[in-house]
C-alpha cells in the first residue's frame, strides 16, 4: 500500500491507498481510525477508542488450538476474521507475523522460542527460550560490525538450519579481483548450499502463509477495520537483554561489564531507529509498535535506567516522531518509578500503553504530552465476570479519559474469556 504515499497519521486516518470493499467500509474505517487518531493527538473523540492487543487470543476466541492455528493458515485466517467481526475494535493487529507457519519454523530449526506443539503445549502460547546467544567476550565483535555479527554468530545460534552461515565470507573483503574467487568458494560447500536451499524453501512457505493469513488481514482492513500497528522496533537495551545476552547475562553485564554494554547499546540505537522507520514505510502505517521489557520496575536501578535504557530509547522515539511516525510504546510490567524520567518526551504524536502502571498517576505526569492506553489486566479478563470487567473499564475511563485515552489490554492477550473481552470492548459504548 505504501508506494509513493506519505506514511503519516493523516493518511492512515483517511485510509489513503486502501482499496475498500465499498463506500460504507471506507466510512466505517475513517470513523474508527479517526477515533484513534483524535485520541493519539490528545483530543476527545466521539467515544473512547479500543484496540485489541492480542497474540493467540483470536485462536481461543474461535475455539481452535494454538497448534492448529500455526499449522493451518486457513483456520488462523478465519479465527482472525471472526474475532475482529465479533468484537469490532477500532484497531487490531495482523496475525501473519505474530503467528507464523510452524512448518517454516521447523524447517529453520528456530531456537529462540518454543511454539505450540513443538516444545510448548499444543493448547498454550509461546515460551521464550532465553539464553546467552552472545558471550560476554563478543561485545567488540557486535560493536564493530553488527550485521556481520548477526550473519556469522547470532543467526547460526538461533536458527539451527543456518549453522553453516558461520562459513560465509566477509563480504567487505570484496575489494579486488582475487577476493571474488575467495568469496565464492564457501557457496560451493555442500552444507552451505543445503542451508541456502532450506532458507529458500522456508521463504516459499512464509510467502504461502502471508498470502492466506496476510491476505485475510488486508481483507479485514478493506471492510473498514484499521490495522493498529505497521512498524516495529525495540528499545536498544532490550535487543541485548531479550535476544543476545538474555536477562541474566545482561543483568550481570550491568555490574561487571558496564562500559562495553553501554557502548553496545549505543551502537544498536541507529539500527533500531532505521528498523522502525523502514518497517512503518514498508507497511504504509505510521504506528510503530515498541514492546518494552527489561526497563520495567525491578529490572534495573533508577541510575541504570537513566544510563542504559532511557537515553537510547528516547533517541529512537525522537527520530520516529521527526519522521512523522507515531511511536506506540508497550510498557509491560510496571513503570511507576519511571514516570518522572519518561515525562521527557519529544514533540509529536506518541502513545504509551501501560500494563501494571498506576493509570491515574501516568495521566497526571504524561497526559498533556502523550496519549495513554491500557491497562485492562489479563487476570481480570481470564478469571473475573463480564460485570467485573465492565465496572473496571468504566472506572478507568472516568479516571483517565476522555481526552487522549485508548482502552486496551495491559498485555498482548493469549487466553481470556471471550465474554470478558467482549465486555471490555463494549464498555466504551
Amino acid at each position: 500500500m505504501a508506494g509513493n504515499i506519505d506514511v503519516t497519521l493523516e493518511n492512515w486516518e483517511q485510509g489513503t491507498g486502501i482499496d475498500f470493499e465499498d463506500e460504507a467500509a471506507r466510512d466505517a474505517y475513517q470513523e474508527r481510525a479517526g477515533r484513534l487518531a483524535t485520541a493519539i493527538r490528545g483530543g476527545s473523540p466521539d467515544r473512547i477508542p479500543t484496540v485489541l492487543s492480542a497474540t493467540f487470543y483470536p485462536v481461543f476466541h474461535a475455539e481452535i488450538t494454538p497448534e492448529t492455528a500455526m499449522n493451518d493458515a486457513a483456520e488462523l485466517a478465519a479465527a482472525f476474521e471472526q474475532t475482529v467481526f465479533d468484537l469490532e475494535p477500532d484497531g487490531h493487529q495482523s496475525a501473519a507475523a505474530l503467528l507464523p507457519s510452524a512448518e517454516m519454523l521447523e524447517m529453520l530449526d528456530y531456537n529462540l522460542y518454543a511454539w505450540p506443539g513443538d516444545g510448548a503445549s499444543p493448547t498454550t502460547g509461546y515460551q521464550a527460550l532465553e539464553d546467552e546467544y552472545m558471550g560476554p567476550d563478543d561485545y567488540q565483535k557486535l560493536i564493530r560490525d553488527p550485521t556481520d555479527f548477526w550473519l556469522h554468530d547470532y543467526i547460526p545460534e538461533v536458527v539451527g538450519a543456518l549453522e553453516p552461515f558461520r562459513k560465509l565470507p566477509r563480504f567487505t573483503d570484496l575489494v579486488e579481483i582475487p577476493n571474488i574467487h575467495l568469496m565464492a568458494i564457501p557457496f560451493g560447500l555442500p552444507d552451505v548450499q543445503e542451508a541456502l536451499n532450506t532458507l529458500m524453501e522456508a521463504g516459499e512457505e512464509a510467502l504461502r502463509w502471508q498470502e492466506i493469513v496476510g491476505g485475510a488481514a488486508d481483507g479485514i482492513v478493506a471492510q473498514g477495520y484499521p490495522r493498529s500497528f505497521g512498524g516495529f522496533t525495540k528499545a536498544p537495551y532490550d535487543v541485548i537483554a531479550d535476544t543476545l545476552r538474555g536477562t541474566h547475562g545482561a543483568s550481570m553485564d550491568l555490574k561487571r561489564n558496564p562500559d562495553e554494554l553501554l557502548e553496545a547499546v549505543d551502537s544498536l540505537t541507529p539500527m533500531m531507529i532505521e528498523m522502525g522507520i523502514r518497517s512503518a514505510n514498508g507497511a504504509g502505517n505510521p504506528l510503530v509498535f515498541i514492546p518494552l521489557h527489561k526497563g520495567a520496575d525491578g529490572f534495573m536501578s533508577e541510575e541504570e535506567f537513566n544510563t542504559f535504557y532511557w537515553p537510547q530509547l528516547r533517541k529512537v522515539i525522537d527520530a520516529l516522531t521527526d519522521a512523522g511516525l507515531v511511536p506506540w510504546l508497550f510498557a509491560e510490567g510496571g513503570y511507576n518509578t519511571r514516570l518522572d524520567v519518561i515525562s521527557d518526551q519529544p514533540d509529536g504524536n506518541i502513545v504509551w500503553q501501560f500494563d501494571r502502571t498506576d493509570m491515574v498517576e501516568a495521566k497526571n505526569v504524561l497526559g498533556d504530552k502523550v496519549a495513554i492506553a491500557g491497562n485492562v489486566h489479563s487476570s481480570l479478563l481470564n478469571t473475573e465476570t463480564p460485570e467485573d470487567v465492565t465496572e473496571y473499564c468504566e472506572e478507568l475511563i472516568e479516571d483517565v479519559g476522555p481526552d487522549g485515552f485508548i482502552l486496551a489490554p495491559g498485555v498482548a492477550l493469549d487466553e481470556a474469556e471471550p465474554e470478558n473481552v467482549k465486555a471490555m470492548m463494549d464498555s466504551v459504548k
